[in-house]
Parts: structure tokens; C-alpha cells; sequence
């Protein structure tokens, strides 16, 4: 049985299971391409934006946050966590 913590994102068919709604990766675009739902998504240099992921339509990218770290990242990832579920 998953845990409540748990959440699914689904990357070229895998389906990946994050602890807290949370997951790194190195290309958002990958993930989020067959997503439905609005996500925020942090750079490795700390831009922080949000997503809004519609499936078989483009995605709508807003920057919300300047960034918080310094301009050096020393891990290239991305985060990404869902913030809700329904699109309209």
C-alpha cells in the first residue's frame, strides 16, 4: 500500500513516485509533457515558476519568484511539486 505522501508523475511511461509531492530531475519538460494540473517547478539557480500543464495542449510557463540562491548551481536538477490537480 503507497503511502499518503506519495505521488505519481509519469516520465516516458514510467510512473515515478516522490516523497511529498517533490521530484528532481534534469529536464521539466519531459516530465510535465503528458501531465494535467499546475505545478511548481524551481530552477538549479533558484527561479521559482509555475506551470500550467494541460494534456495534448502547450504548456503555460509564469516565473513567480526571483531566486533565492546564488547565480552558481552547483546541482544541475530541477524540482518540480504539484499544486493542483484540475485544469480548467
Amino acid at each position: 500500500m503507497a503511502s499518503p505522501n506519495l505521488t505519481n508523475l509519469q516520465a516516458g511511461g514510467a510512473m515515478i513516485e516522490t516523497v511529498n509531492g517533490t521530484v528532481e530531475v534534469l529536464n521539466p519538460a519531459e516530465i510535465l509533457r503528458n501531465q494535467d494540473g499546475i505545478f511548481e517547478v524551481t530552477s538549479p539557480y533558484g527561479h521559482v515558476f509555475q506551470v500550467t500543464c494541460r494534456r495534448g495542449t502547450k504548456m503555460s510557463v509564469r516565473e513567480i519568484s526571483e531566486p533565492h540562491r546564488t547565480q552558481s548551481a552547483e546541482n544541475m536538477t530541477w524540482r518540480i511539486k504539484r499544486v493542483a490537480r484540475a485544469v480548467a
